[in-house]
């Protein structure tokens, strides 16, 4: 008499990563084509956005179709600017958005059990979110710190999850996933000698994929529009010996993407996963998120050759 082999609980965990997370959508795509069937889902920033959505049994052509065919420029209109106290945008409207995509409002509803971690903008500790309002776990999933202001749970003020987490695979272990398969869209940065950041003098052009990362000039650029000035110098500006210190949304910006650039190598390193599905999205940048069909793509592309190896990991 012959077994047939007990197919593994899959969990599959959603990264940060702005709009290179779109790629999550081509994950998806290709993921379910395959037949592969996801049992738990976990996510942070973005990637709780997606995973909610996918949860929630909304289509992954229907989220493909919304990405691409957004006009991201009016979006950008839609964020609210406040006097800067805890945060120079506040999200209500960008709630609002995401409660016209998502056909349930709690996590009770959710076809698929899912978990996102924010942070506790006061203490640092991870907060995990797996019950309740959904609409306000993911409104605090995506607070950029700074960006937007953080989202107020009981007594907790929270923040992107990002910050501590950002592919969140050992949630999934928790919620009771056998195989856990993350999704990083944050590029990895490659490693040189502390040499090569004191340049001998003003000729050196090289710089680290780091500052590709989440691209600040983007960030400036939108909250110029919102009718933020950061003093930055325009034109061709200065000779290099007159050189200025970088601007405060610079300095910001840079700042927490390498922070989140490090924690995220740590985490990988010490979460256990079986499979991690890295997109080539370095050229993508924080903000572009007119270009979603290049990072849907990009997501395709990079689960296609691991779709072999992960059927074998679930006993498909």
């Amino acid at each position: 008499m012959m077994f047939s082999r007990k197919k593994k609980k899959v969990g599959l965990a959603l990264g940060s990563g702005a709009a290179r997370g779109m790629a999550h959508i081509g994950v998806l795509k290709v993921l379910e084509q395959e037949g592969i069937q996801i049992d738990y889902l976990s996510g942070t920033s973005i990637g709780a956005v997606i995973a909610a959505l996918y949860a929630a049994g909304v289509p992954v052509a229907q989220m493909e179709e919304v990405a691409r065919d957004v006009d991201w420029q009016r979006m950008a209109r839609l964020l609210d600017p406040i006097l800067p106290t805890s945060g120079i945008i506040d999200g209500k409207k960008v709630t609002r958005f995401m409660s016209e995509l998502l056909p349930v409002h709690t996590f009770e509803e959710l076809n698929i059990p899912f978990a996102t971690i924010t942070t506790d903008v006061e203490t640092g500790e991870a907060v995990v979110i797996k019950k309740g309002n959904l609409l306000e776990a993911l409104r605090a999933a995506v607070a950029f710190p700074g960006l937007f202001t953080p989202v107020r749970f009981g007594d907790r003020f929270l923040i992107d999850g990002g910050l501590l987490n950002p592919v969140p695979v050992d949630l999934l272990h928790s919620l009771g996933a056998e195989t856990v398969v993350g999704v990083c869209t944050i590029p990895e940065v490659k490693k040189r000698a502390a040499e090569a950041f004191l340049p001998a003098n003003d000729k050196a052009e090289t710089k680290s994929p780091l500052f590709e990362m989440f691209n600040a000039q983007t960030i400036e650029k939108i909250l110029g529009e919102l009718g933020y000035s950061n003093g930055r110098n325009k034109g061709n500006g200065p000779k290099p010996k007159d050189r200025r210190p970088p601007g405060i949304f610079r300095i910001f910006a840079q700042s927490v993407a390498i922070m989140e650039n490090q924690i995220n190598a740590l985490q990988l390193e010490r979460n256990e996963t079986d499979l991690l599905i890295r997109p080539d999205l370095l050229d993508i940048n924080l903000l572009e998120f007119h270009r979603a069909a290049e990072a849907i793509q990009a997501g395709e592309q990079a689960t296609r050759p691991m779709v072999n190896q992960i059927k074998k990991l679930i006993g498909h």
